[in-house]
């Protein structure tokens, strides 16, 4: 079923959208510190920053990018910001164009379908694993849920967000597989754009919250039937809500 989005929803989506272009990348400072200690290489440390900024749309889509601001702003020299725009746009995240300049590139919904079908397939197989497990214990998992349905009736964007993505990772963690939720994360950065850019109207459903109970139930009743087939609608939900969003933000999305 098609999510309905509040009227205001769309709005608040764009207003916030175009307030985050107009901060630019401003956002990028002091977001993480690479002087920690640990021994990370420095084009990486900005090939995090990027993406994070991109993925939560704090860098929406056609936001300008320049190696000499990038690097002033996180305080490093232009080399490995050229090595991360090169590896962004090796994902489609960033578009280079020679004598013209880089932006952020628009939401794929190629990419968004494929990392929709890689996300399903590994937690369903997740699930499965999880629910073999005598020890098992959901009540964290049944905690996770409820922030998230408190978030949603609060208006807490970030929040809902957050304990969506808290849920779904714990799902691998109790398959005894946690490491493979970064797998996950790692091809869905597309994917979290359109959901960021839908928290709107994905906080304003109520099914999305019922259907986390419904995963939390399934995995504590080991119902294995049940669980898979609310993971399959569960996890294509965005695709089948774009349809409005691609409406109202044309210039963000690609075939």
């Amino acid at each position: 079923m098609t999510e309905q989005m509040p009227p205001s929803g769309e709005t608040s989506s764009r207003t916030g959208a175009r307030s985050r272009a107009a901060e630019g990348l401003e956002v990028l400072t002091g977001v993480h510190s690479h002087g920690t200690g640990a021994r990370v290489r420095i084009s990486d440390f900005v090939y995090d920053e990027l993406t994070e900024a991109i993925r939560s749309l704090r860098l929406p889509p056609g936001t300008p990018l320049s190696e000499p601001g990038v690097a002033a702003q996180l305080q490093v020299s232009r080399a490995p910001v050229r090595e991360a725009f090169t590896r962004l746009a090796d994902q489609g995240l960033v578009s280079i164009k020679p004598q013209v300049g880089s932006q952020v590139a628009p939401i794929s919904m190629r990419a968004v379908n494929d990392a929709v079908f890689l996300r399903r397939a590994l937690e369903k197989s997740a699930f499965q694993q999880a629910i073999q497990f005598d020890d098992l214990d959901t009540s964290e998992l049944r905690d996770l849920a409820n922030r998230n349905a408190d978030a949603a009736k609060r208006g807490d964007g970030d929040e809902f967000f957050e304990t969506d993505e808290e849920l779904h990772h714990l799902v691998f963690a109790l398959a005894g597989v946690p490491q493979i939720w970064e797998i996950v994360r790692g091809a869905k950065v597309h994917l979290d754009r359109l959901r960021r850019l839908n928290l709107p109207g994905a906080m304003a459903n109520g099914e999305i919250v019922d259907e986390h109970h419904l995963i939390v139930d399934a995995i504590a009743n080991r119902d294995e039937a049940a669980g898979l087939a609310v993971i399959h609608k569960h996890s294509t939900r965005v695709i089948n809500d774009s349809g409005k969003l691609r409406e109202g933000f044309p210039e963000y999305f690609i075939s």
